[in-house]
């Protein structure tokens, strides 16, 4: 058994480097820590705007070693998500940017598929925190330039537009400009259509 408690984040940062090294050898102690992870859970949605820097270490940790226990781990990027949708604006910054982190190494370790994470990060731009917009604004067009490189993946590329078209006319300024910017920069790559919306179709 594994008796040392890893309370930190630089134990959680070690017990990452053990747990990615020995995924079997060490899943009592990531249950552990994910039982640690869902108690924190509940104390954050009883205070969303609060630091909570033992519960966001506890994200990068369970992100970090999801792909070995996808299984146990399956309802955690919905509830990242969810966290994220019901309290962005009154979340602290740092664990904000933890969160969307959180979702985006997932996502690029094809742990979420890329249209689930679409809609939720088109939402989040409406986020008062410019950081977090520029690193969420990044990951989408990184992630559609990728699913594109080999050949064009139409049915990504027009749910995203779907999701375009619809942001434009958001009640919010700053999404609705940021989700042109995405469109300029993914019709210069010549990833998107001139076409009206296929809604519209």
């Amino acid at each position: 058994g594994i008796n040392a408690e890893y309370g930190t984040a630089m134990d959680l940062s070690r017990l990452q480097t053990l747990t990615k090294s020995d995924p079997k050898g060490y899943k009592e102690e990531f249950l552990r820590q994910y039982q640690q992870y869902l108690s924190q859970l509940q104390i954050f949605q009883l205070k969303p705007s609060k630091e909570h820097k033992g519960f966001s270490a506890l994200v990068k940790y369970l992100s970090q070693v999801a792909a070995f226990y996808p299984e146990e781990l399956k309802e955690f990027p919905s509830q990242i998500g969810d966290l994220l949708e019901q309290n962005c604006n009154i979340l602290h910054p740092d664990l904000r940017k933890v969160l969307v982190q959180a979702l985006t190494l997932l996502r690029n370790r094809n742990l979420l598929s890329p249209t689930s994470l679409l809609g939720l990060f088109f939402k989040l731009l409406r986020c008062k925190d410019r950081p977090l917009r520029e690193l969420i604004y990044s990951h989408i067009v990184n992630d559609i330039k990728r699913l594109n490189q080999r050949k064009r993946n139409e049915t990504v590329n027009r749910t995203l537009q779907n999701f375009m078209y619809t942001m434009l006319q958001d009640e919010s300024p700053i999404a609705a400009r940021k989700s042109l910017d995405i469109l300029i920069d993914l019709y210069t790559s010549c990833l998107l259509y001139t076409s009206p919306s296929p809604r519209d179709s």
